[in-house]
């Protein structure tokens, strides 16, 4: 497997988020086909995982503000 793909689950483990949680932003990535591994294991390209990275970010970023105004 190439070093630059990543199955959802191994994204999940290095972001420490559940897989339902990469699931959910691979809905609002441009769908086209997706690679899959021999046992039939979604692929992620890095352009993919930068792009849920990104809005896993965001969404913690915003969290943290969240607790520091209350």
């Amino acid at each position: 497997m190439s070093e630059n793909l990543k199955t959802i689950k191994e994204l999940a483990d290095e972001l420490g988020i559940t897989k339902q949680t990469v699931q959910y932003h691979i809905k609002n990535l441009p769908s086209k086909t997706r690679k899959k591994n021999s046992r039939g294991a979604i692929l992620l390209t890095k352009e993919e995982q930068n792009f849920i990275k990104s809005r896993v970010n965001k969404q913690s970023d915003r969290e943290q503000s969240d607790r520091e105004q209350s």
